[in-house]
């Protein structure tokens, strides 16, 4: 049975997969049917903060959450947000071709850089996870040689 953390952790991953393909159709939507750009009239940025805090926020927030403030990190919590955040950064870099794609329409600098920025916020993940699983290996570890 999975503890509470691997349940949280699994449920990162489907956030920030939902992140992707939330921003993926984003992006679609901005350079429209034959690159022409949407047919309606759009504010990329409150579009684009309602997808940020839908999905990634909570998904960075329940990250720390799991890994910071719990006492009990299990290995599997610590690969499941190493996966969260190769999954991120491998997204993110889907994603920035389609931005010189995107005609017609004048987006904010700070959209431009989302890229950029969330694949910071995947390095960030992977390693909070690489530290939260030599804690959980060492910890493992400890609690062998204290029974034997």
């Amino acid at each position: 049975m999975l503890k509470t953390g691997e349940w949280l952790s699994l449920s990162i991953i489907g956030l920030v997969i939902i992140f992707i393909i939330l921003t993926i159709s984003f992006f679609a939507f901005l350079i429209g049917p034959d690159s022409k750009g949407p047919q309606t009239t759009i504010e990329p940025s409150s579009s684009f903060i309602q997808i940020i805090f839908i999905s990634i926020g909570p998904a960075i927030a329940l990250s720390f959450f799991t890994n910071v403030f719990s006492k009990d990190i299990s290995q599997l919590s610590s690969i499941l947000v190493i996966t969260s955040g190769i999954i991120l950064i491998i997204g993110m870099i889907y994603v920035i071709p389609l931005i010189s794609q995107i005609k017609n329409i004048e987006i904010p600098i700070w959209i431009l850089n989302v890229p950029f920025i969330f694949i910071g916020f995947g390095i960030l993940l992977f390693s909070m996870g690489i530290i939260n699983f030599k804690k959980s290996k060492r910890k493992r570890k400890s609690t062998f040689d204290f029974n034997e």
